[in-house]
């Protein structure tokens, strides 16, 4: 009995000692990974999928705003973004139920905050007071105006990673900055005219495009803040 139990504890001491030594390999292949630079690489991969998510909701948004217009006869006027989670949305006048956006009745799209690891915990901002460069008709003027979807608080990882999946631009050119200020007024059913959707440096990288991260200028944004944006109506 004394013999059996000496190597039944051998035994136990050897697969400790097996694990200890698998647990150090282990331990030294994910520091050189990361030090190799895989754990970048793996964060960058995350970024991607985040940045999916963002411009996927945003096509989902405009897409059902596109619906509400043709199969529920809604005006550009009458999109409303009326929601228990938002403030300051109340349309004037009053919208119809099939004109809301996030309704079962309208949009039929439910509302989603942005994840932490995307932004800083800021709301959604849904804006007529902006025109997008080169998207329908341009003019400093609130009849161009386009409807747009405006998510602060991004980081710059976050910014170049969208600009990355949309083609935007390259290098430097991922976080583009803006020529001045976007407007943050929320959309009531009234459009108006406070700035176009560009790039400082006039390199054209937003031209055109209905979907775009850029970095912030001037009050109400700031350098080194960043935003993603989604026409939602070209006017």
């Amino acid at each position: 009995m004394k013999v059996y139990q000496n190597a039944q504890c051998g035994s136990a001491l050897f697969f400790i000692l097996i694990a200890v030594a698998l647990f150090a390999a282990l331990s030294y292949t994910v520091s050189n990974m990361i030090r190799g630079g895989s754990g970048e690489t793996i964060i960058t991969e995350k970024m991607g999928v985040y940045a999916d998510d963002v411009l996927g909701y945003g096509r989902q948004m405009r897409q059902a705003v596109q619906a509400m217009r043709i199969s529920n006869g809604c005006s550009e006027t009458d999109i409303s973004f009326e929601h228990t989670a938002l403030a300051g949305y109340t349309h004037t006048p009053a919208a119809s139920d099939s004109c809301k956006l996030f309704h079962p009745s309208g949009g039929g799209m439910s509302y989603q905050a942005a994840l932490p690891a995307v932004n800083s915990g800021a709301d959604w901002i849904f804006t007529g007071a902006n025109d997008g460069t080169a998207i329908g008709t341009q003019c400093d003027a609130a009849s161009c105006a386009d409807l747009v979807a405006i998510l602060p608080g991004l980081g710059a990882g976050m910014c170049k990673a969208i600009n990355e999946k949309l083609g935007l631009a390259s290098g430097a050119g991922y976080l583009t900055q803006e020529d001045d200020s976007v407007s943050e007024t929320k959309f009531q059913g009234t459009y108006s005219f406070a700035e176009r959707i560009e790039d400082s440096a006039d390199a054209d990288a937003l031209e055109g495009k209905m979907q775009g991260c850029f970095e912030g200028r001037n009050a109400p944004q700031s350098a080194g803040t960043y935003y993603f944006y989604q026409i939602l109506v070209a006017r």
